[in-house]
């Protein structure tokens, strides 16, 4: 099939199969000029940007985003990425010695290492879910979770809406609910949701939730989100302390030092592109997409595994990659993404995760069948 929207709409490089939308998104031409035009506002007049119009600008597109994801606006930030919003909360969350904080073993690698690191300075225990092999069930999934639950009993728990490596869609809601009827606290990393998904934070009663919007919103790069419960909100501060602490959440996050915020700004310009697009209908077709492509790979590769059942596929669609393709390291992982890449103009991740090496292609409204069919071609070329 074609592609949705004209390729053009992006800057993206005519020379690449570009099928990894997933890691950092891709910014259309219009989203970029409205943060442009923010920069040059600024320009224009440093300090009334800052001292005067800032303030505002900063709230009202908090506001228009908060609104899209079902959020308190009072209660949301902007952070620039979902990274700095989890250690934002690490930071802050008062946890006592020996507390066992539960993630899964799907956890975003930049993830398990804020929870080495904070764990290390608080003397928490970091405790890793083991999630089943693929093809990974929803069942499955909150069978194990189920399991740790009752087994750790942990104060904290941190859990993935969207796997990175595997790009499946995890039981939120379930996953959410059973956590907090045990007493937990609980930080959802919904870094590829907005966008990808349906998100409704009001709904999900999480105490947090991080979200990226460069990714499948469309937004400049350098913005997220962080949504915080009512009663998270007094002892949760940034990452960098600033003028406006202890002044309440907005006052602390909004200005934390002479920055360029204008990605924060052209935000809800990304949301109006994704709107322009189809919105939920560009959702869908996403999803659609990339159930294509994984029943394409699982048939064109030889040995290849589905990542998960056909429910749990968003936008992005994985595979385990077959013994054929070489001992699975991080070695090998990175040498196959890089051969890809340098031999055959294809940028695709491969991600060493749980013994495996495992391939996830995102589907947008630029890529095309074809697009797959060249990825196809290479991964024959390179067991030949």
């Amino acid at each position: 099939m074609s592609a949705l929207a004209p390729r053009a709409l992006w800057s993206l490089d005519e020379d690449v199969c570009f099928l990894n939308h997933g890691s950092f998104g891709a910014t259309p031409r219009s989203v970029m000029a409205a943060q442009r035009r923010f920069q040059d506002q600024l320009e224009a007049e440093p300090v009334r940007f800052f001292v005067r119009e800032l303030p505002g600008l900063v709230r009202a597109a908090a506001a228009e985003i908060a609104a899209f994801v079902g959020a308190d606006p009072e209660g949301l930030v902007f952070v620039d990425n979902a990274t700095t919003g989890v250690n934002a909360v690490l930071a802050s969350v008062r946890l006592p010695r020996d507390a066992v904080v539960l993630c899964l073993s799907h956890v975003y690698n930049a993830v398990a290492q804020s929870l080495h690191h904070h764990g290390g300075r608080g003397g928490w225990r970091v405790v890793h879910v083991n999630l089943p092999r693929a093809p990974l069930t929803e069942i499955g999934v909150l069978s194990a979770f189920d399991a740790a639950l009752a087994r750790h009993k942990p104060s904290l728990v941190v859990v993935d809406h969207i796997v990175s490596a595997a790009g499946v869609v995890l039981p939120i809601d379930a996953l959410v609910r059973r956590a907090k009827a045990t007493g937990a606290r609980v930080l959802v990393d919904a870094a590829h949701t907005p966008g990808q998904a349906r998100l409704n934070v009001r709904e999900l009663g999480a105490d947090w939730v991080v979200g990226n919007l460069h990714k499948w919103l469309f937004a400049p790069k350098g913005a997220a989100f962080l949504a915080v419960a009512p009663d998270q909100r007094a002892e949760l501060h940034p990452t960098v302390i600033s003028h406006g602490y202890r002044q309440g959440l907005a006052a602390e996050f909004d200005f934390t030092g002479t920055r360029d915020v204008s990605a924060w700004l052209a935000a809800p310009a990304g949301l109006a592109f994704w709107r322009s697009l189809g919105g939920e209908a560009l959702m869908a077709a996403n999803q659609a997409q990339a159930r294509r492509f994984r029943q394409r790979l699982v048939e064109a590769v030889p040995g290849a595994v589905a990542a998960c059942e056909e429910a749990m596929v968003g936008a992005m669609a994985a595979i385990v990659l077959p013994a054929a393709f070489g001992e699975p390291s991080f070695a090998r992982a990175l040498a196959l993404h890089d051969r890809l890449f340098d031999e055959f103009g294809v940028e695709v991740p491969v991600s060493f995760l749980d013994g495996a090496l495992w391939l996830r292609v995102s589907a947008q409204a630029y890529v095309e069948d074809a697009d797959l069919e060249r990825l196809i071609n290479a991964l024959g070329q390179l067991l030949r």
